[in-house]
């Protein structure tokens, strides 16, 4: 799959949830989009992305 324009590997059955934790990222602060669909945050943990997903991390950041 590719994450933010980037080819990786993670094993089969991964899910939304663990691709964040591999990437240290709150789920609180991202929006998730997959293959150009939104994904809820409800759905994170049972949400598998196919091997040939493109995986679209958007992290909010704070500033002033």
């Amino acid at each position: 799959m590719k994450v933010n324009g980037k080819e990786v590997e993670f094993k089969e059955g991964t899910t939304v949830a663990q691709i964040l934790e591999n990437y240290k990222i709150d789920r609180n602060k991202v929006v998730v989009e997959i293959d150009m669909n939104i994904i809820d945050e409800s759905e994170y943990d049972t949400y598998i992305p196919d091997k040939e997903a493109m995986v679209e991390l958007i992290a909010f950041v704070g500033g002033g």
